[in-house]
């Protein structure tokens, strides 16, 4: 399970400090959550242009590693590869002023497995039990990734333990402090190395700095003075709880405590909050509202705006209270006057008393009217005073509550009758009218005896007669549309699906008798398309399928796919040395395999039968053995019986067999001599100088190869040249997979004619089978191809064990491989 890092980094950027810069990333491969690689970049620019390219080249690497799931070192390769065509593509296309190189440095980690990848100028530290260590690009990877060599990188596995940090810095800190105060400042705690750091390089104008550590290291961001005298608190609302703010830094923690506070690394989800003060709530003062006495509608002219009984019933108990509470105040008052005078008083009559009328009597003298005795002769009652609260009495809300109940009962008939009957009697007295003009006439008794719905249709308005052709028209241009365009979209699909197929079947005539496999493959693929169109207009229709099954079949067969009859594992080689092995050359003896390991510059043996492994050959500069570069079989009498030879930087030669061990062979090396690779043919070696174009042939002699050389071939064609084989002729591959082949002077390109994917970056050239064919190592499209001595395509070899091959040689017919996990593997075809 890969647990998750904290991670702190800040930069500078045209000496503007930002607390995330372009030239650092920080990407996870494919997988599940808790098991995926994780990768950790820092690049720099070596060139004017190559600050500002540099955060493309990081993009462009993450874009890879989100697609990658292969071993830590396989990714890691693939990531600096794309790097290089990147850097590549920019500067073919640029002037001179505007070529772009970079120094790249990469961390990846994946479980327990950590590896540092270091191109350029590069620097890492790492802090691992107490104890501080720096890593720089040796001299052989310490070239800027885009100046036109391979982007090879300098691996190195760490031990990341829980507690360990690293951290990627720009190399440009080393021109103001030097590597130990940094390696120092790494030792500080935790909260304290970036900002640190900072304030000691705050003046570069560029610089980019990466701290990854182990969770189980608590970092706690400590404020600077800054930040301690903010004025406006934040208040966070998203929160749940709220937690005080921890106490400020002192001064004496930091000289210049003024850092962003994203120099500082903390646990994700912990945003700083501040507690939230009460306030107060506001008084809100509430003026005494106006009263306004109601303005009375007449009642016709309400019922005619959509009043109903309910409204009625509404109204009336309005009134009802009204009327009670202007009782009330009365009441109130003959109260006040009984407790002031010992008890209740009551107002003395006039004079000439006189018996209270009958309500019949009173009608009698108000003119006999029946519709007049319902209007009410006293006086509305006033508005209540300031003060009283207006409360409708309990009786009154029952009453209101059992009419609006009993509304379709026939015991509503005496409190909606008064109602409507006091409202008749208030139009009367404003000179309204009881009849309402009715908006529909509709839905009334006729003397048939039936409703009259709706009128009759021969009253109704007709359409006009334009209107009438128009929709005469549309329907029938409609109904011809209908019975016509589907004919003629049948016919014209039928047509064009018969073109197709005749198509496809002379190109597939023309497949049949042509010789050269190019042109072949380029008709088939060619009629492919046209049945796979002709399947889609037609679906379903079988002469297209029966000739899409041919097609296929004979693309089948030219693409020639063979699956080896075994391939076994001899020997695993991911635990050997510090470094992951990178073979640069694999040589194969009767019982050994010889790997050339470009990453720790030193030769392996390991045993065929038993996977022993052992180092017989390193770089010592006592001994003035330099860093190896090529190796090659030889089996003769003047240098040994199944004997290694090692060529070194130093253009030293040397020879190794299991009987006589280690020693030193006579060269005559030419001035000026670059060897590229080289490889034995009988008794003679052969040289490949790729600067000066010519491949050198030595002859054997006592103690070596002491005579000088003889110019076996010399042709521009060398130029490009990276692999070197020789038997009867001369076979060279170069660096962008293309294959020369030399009879004499006379160079000849194989074209690798009839092939279905052009090779993308093939080397390592060996010799298969009795008639001589060259097979070629394929890493990019994880395959073995072979090819005939003319060129042409004949067949290739595919595995499931194929993948991230980075090696590949020949030995009695038996092909051996190098996988980028470690793993030596024999090829029985």
């Amino acid at each position: 399970m890969t647990e998750p890092l904290q991670v702190g980094q800040f930069a500078i950027v045209d000496h503007e400090p930002v607390d995330r810069g372009p030239n650092a990333g920080i990407f996870h491969g494919r997988g599940p959550a808790d098991d995926r690689a994780e990768l950790y970049v820092l690049a720099e620019g070596t060139t004017p242009a190559g600050e500002a390219f540099a955060g493309h080249v990081v993009s462009a690497i993450g874009n890879t590693w989100h697609t990658l799931d292969l071993s830590l070192t396989g990714a890691l390769r693939r990531v600096y590869d794309e790097a290089e065509r990147n850097l590549r593509d920019w500067n073919q296309k640029s002037i001179a002023q505007h070529r772009v190189s970079i120094g790249l440095t990469c961390f990846a980690r994946r479980g327990e497995n950590a590896v540092i990848a270091q191109a350029g100028p590069s620097i890492i530290f790492h802090l691992h039990r107490g104890t501080v260590r720096s890593y720089y690009s040796d001299d052989e990877h310490a070239g800027p990734v885009g100046m036109g060599a391979p982007a090879e990188p300098q691996l190195t596995r760490l031990p990341f333990a829980p507690g360990d940090r690293l951290l990627l810095l720009s190399t440009a800190a080393l021109g103001e402090i030097d590597d130990e105060l940094i390696g120092g400042i790494v030792a500080l705690p935790i909260d304290r190395v970036l900002p640190d750091l900072y304030r000691r390089l705050h003046g570069l104008r560029n610089l980019t700095a990466v701290l990854v550590a182990s969770r189980s290291e608590a970092a706690v961001p400590t404020p600077g003075p800054a930040d301690a005298t903010e004025a406006a608190p934040v208040i966070d609302a998203t929160a749940g709880t709220v937690a005080a703010l921890p106490a400020p830094a002192s001064e004496d923690d930091h000289e210049d405590g003024a850092y962003q506070p994203s120099l500082f690394i903390g646990e994700p989800g912990e945003p700083a909050r501040v507690v939230l003060h009460e306030v107060a709530p506001r008084a809100i003062n509430i003026a005494p509202r106006l009263q306004v006495a109601p303005i009375e509608v007449p009642a016709p002219l309400r019922r005619a705006a959509g009043d109903n009984l309910i409204a009625a019933l509404a109204a009336e108990r309005q009134l009802r209270v009204a009327m009670a509470h202007t009782a009330a105040p009365a009441a109130s008052t003959v109260a006040a006057t009984s407790s002031h005078r010992g008890g209740p008083q009551w107002r003395s009559a006039p004079a000439t008393t006189e018996p209270t009328p009958s309500p019949g009597e009173r009608q009698r003298q108000r003119g006999g009217s029946f519709s007049r005795g319902l209007v009410r002769s006293d006086a509305p009652p006033p508005p209540p005073a300031a003060g009283h609260e207006i409360i409708a009495p309990v009786e009154e809300l029952a009453a209101g509550v059992r009419a609006s109940t009993t509304l379709a009962s026939p015991g509503l008939a005496g409190p909606i009758a008064g109602t409507i009957a006091t409202e008749n009697a208030a139009a009367y007295a404003s000179g309204g009218s009881l009849v309402r003009v009715r908006d529909n006439m509709g839905g009334r008794w006729k003397g048939g005896g039936g409703l009259s719905k709706r009128r009759s249709t021969t009253s109704g308005q007709l359409p006009p007669t334009w209107l009438v052709v128009i929709i005469g028209l549309g329907i029938l241009l409609a109904l011809v549309g209908y019975l016509v365009i589907p004919g003629m979209l049948e016919q014209d699909r039928t047509a064009r699906y018969a073109s197709l197929v005749d198509g496809a079947q002379r190109m597939l005539a023309t497949a049949r008798v042509q010789e050269d496999p190019g042109e072949r493959r380029k008709a088939l693929t060619e009629a492919q398309a046209l049945l796979l169109e002709a399947q889609e207009t037609n679906p379903g229709h079988p002469g297209a399928d029966e000739l899409i099954n041919e097609v296929a079949g004979a693309i089948s067969t030219l693409d020639a796919v063979v699956t080896p009859a075994a391939v076994d594992t001899l020997a695993d080689l991911s635990q050997f040395g510090e470094k992951p092995v990178t073979p640069l050359r694999l040589t194969i003896a009767e019982e050994t395999a010889y790997i050339l390991d470009s990453s720790s510059s030193q030769v392996i043996a390991v045993t065929l039968s038993t996977g022993e492994k052992s180092v017989v050959f390193a770089e010592d500069k006592e001994t003035k053995r330099g860093r190896p570069i090529a190796t090659a079989m030889a089996n003769n009498a003047e240098i040994g019986r199944n004997t290694l030879v090692v060529a070194d930087s130093e253009k030293g030669l040397w020879a190794f067999s299991a009987e006589a061990g280690l020693r030193r062979l006579a060269f005559a090396a030419p001035s000026g001599l670059g060897i590229t690779d080289m490889a034995i043919w009988g008794r003679d070696l052969f040289v490949l100088d790729s600067a000066q174009s010519t491949v050198y042939r030595f002859s054997p002699g006592d103690g070596g190869y002491g005579t000088a050389p003889k110019k076996h071939l010399s042709t521009p064609d060398l130029a490009a040249a990276r692999r070197l084989m020789v038997d009867d002729e001369v076979i060279t591959v170069d660096a962008n997979g293309a294959m020369h082949r030399f009879a004499g002077q006379v160079s000849l390109i194989l074209s690798g004619a009839g092939i279905d994917k052009k090779l993308a970056a093939a080397e390592a050239p060996q010799s298969i089978g009795a008639n001589g064919d060259i097979a070629l190592l394929d890493a990019a499209d994880d395959r073995i191809a072979v090819f005939r001595r003319d060129g042409t395509f004949d067949r290739q070899y595919r595995h499931k064990d194929f993948e991230n091959l980075t090696a590949f040689a020949m030995r009695d017919g038996v092909g051996y491989v190098f996988t980028s996990s470690g793993h030596l593997r024999r090829i029985t075809w």
